[in-house]
């Protein structure tokens, strides 16, 4: 096995630091000690902090579409079943033991006033944007006329979910959301 580079375990300490404590609470000392790479090393990969919470949100960005796209994907799931598989992914990432909620969610409070650091307040947006979109593109199916409507309905129930869960340690709040979900879906 191959070790890891200094850009990759730098990127793999902040990674966890990050989703663990939040951006603002770690500092760039921190990682570089964590990370086992010289001051001079982490500023050759890594001009700012900015630029590592930017490389950190890409990447909790495309770990989380990738949690949802396996649910979903089953292709013997009915148009309904891929939407409520939603849930079922929620429920396993909830769960585990290195979820501390949303790092987007965290995200709007440390960088949704685009303050000192515009590009990660967008960062934050268009994740937000993405998962909406996606969530329209599985509602689509089932309810064609209003699906934009639903889809911004089960936004509520995935984000306010997801801080529940946070602050309760109860991924249960997965399957109670679940049911709603598929109350919004029939009642359409």
């Amino acid at each position: 096995m191959s070790e890891l580079s200094p850009r990759e375990r730098i990127v793999d300490t902040a990674m966890r630091l990050f989703n663990e404590h939040g951006a603002h609470t770690v500092g760039i000392d921190r990682i570089i000690a964590e990370s086992g790479v010289a001051k001079r090393t982490f500023y050759n990969h890594f001009p700012s902090k900015a630029a590592l919470l930017a490389e950190f949100f890409r990447r909790r960005d495309a770990v989380w579409f990738a949690r949802i796209d396996a649910y979903v994907a089953d292709p013997k799931l009915t148009p309904a079943g891929r939407v409520l598989a939603v849930f079922d992914a929620l429920a396993e990432w909830y769960g585990r033991p290195d979820f501390f909620g949303c790092s987007f969610i965290r995200g709007l409070s440390e960088f949704g006033d685009d303050g000192d650091s515009p590009e990660l307040a967008t960062c934050v947006r268009e994740h937000f944007a993405r998962l909406e979109k996606r969530l329209a593109a599985l509602v689509r199916p089932v309810r064609p006329n209003d699906f934009s409507t639903i889809a911004a309905q089960l936004m509520v129930l995935v984000a306010g979910g997801t801080v529940v869960a946070h602050a309760t340690r109860d991924p249960a709040v997965a399957t109670r959301n679940k049911a709603l979900a598929q109350l919004i879906l029939e009642s359409a």
